[in-house]
């Protein structure tokens, strides 16, 4: 599992909510691909972002694949929607539909007036020691979310800082960024400046009694790539430290695109052309 909540992370890391417009919408789009990796020869997968934004709303859809060893102790599926409104990146709606290890878990979360709500098949047995308040939930965003406001807030301030609160469905906790540097990534994915932050994960609610998961996922690491005018700041690298090395996900390729949606009831709906940069 300290595999998939790696990418999770990263990758995670709702189907697009109904956003009807009256007239043609201008939206950033990022599309970025990642390869995994434990000290840096086992390959552990692959996964997937695409990130939306227009100036009144954003969407998120992550995808994970396990490979190489990883599959043969932790095969995992996943795929996750994320929507809500940009302004202060407010989430509204998130899906995820996850297969590991023979079992498969469909997660939806709506965020309303009266607070979180949402139906999660099969549900867990346990609830977690204490379970995440009404509250706690309120103030966090989901996983995709959370990623998609760490790499808007980059964008904006080209700061690495904050906590992000994070409810995945039953764990809730904290991400916290600080700044670690500033660098410069040659790879086949990225080739540009980037910010470098330290990831500190901090458990919360949601965690049955007794465990120390705090300390079986320390602090990583996580950096950001740099592109002029952009409203993302893609996450390119993400790593942990592992006993004898590090795990890590690279990007491998990134398609940054502007993107117009025509009015219609839904996002699939819309009638979408890409001026790819």
């Amino acid at each position: 599992m300290f595999v998939t909540r790696l990418l999770l992370i990263a990758a995670f890391l709702a189907a697009p909510a109904a956003m009807a417009q009256t007239a043609p919408a201008k939206a950033e789009e990022l599309v970025l691909e990642f390869d995994g990796g434990a000290y840096g020869v086992i390959p552990l997968g692959k996964a997937s972002i695409r990130l939306r934004m227009d100036e009144a709303a954003y969407r998120a859809a992550g995808s994970i694949e396990s490979g190489g060893l990883a599959a043969l102790f932790d095969r995992t599926l996943l795929s996750a929607q994320s929507s809500g409104a940009a302004n202060g990146m407010a989430w509204r709606q998130f899906n995820l539909d996850h297969s590991y290890a023979r079992k498969r878990r469909v997660t939806f979360l709506e965020n309303g007036p009266s607070g979180v709500s949402g139906l999660i098949t099969p549900m867990f047995s346990n609830p977690g020691e204490p379970p995440p308040t009404a509250a706690q939930k309120a103030a966090a965003r989901d996983p995709l979310s959370t990623l998609a406001a760490m790499a808007a807030k980059v964008a904006a301030t080209g700061a690495c800082d904050g906590v992000f609160p994070t409810f995945d469905g039953r764990f809730l906790y904290n991400l916290t960024l600080t700044r670690e540097g500033e660098g410069r990534m040659r790879a086949e994915g990225f080739d540009g400046p980037v910010l470098k932050c330290k990831m500190r994960y901090q458990p919360v609610a949601g965690y049955r009694a007794g465990t120390d998961i705090g300390r079986r996922i320390p602090q990583g690491e996580i950096w950001f790539g740099r592109i002029d005018g952009a409203r993302f700041a893609p996450p390119v690298k993400v790593s942990a430290p592992l006993p004898l090395g590090s795990a890590a996900i690279r990007l491998t390729r990134l398609k940054r695109a502007e993107v117009t949606v025509e009015t219609a009831e839904t996002p699939t709906e819309a009638m979408q052309t890409a001026r790819t940069q």
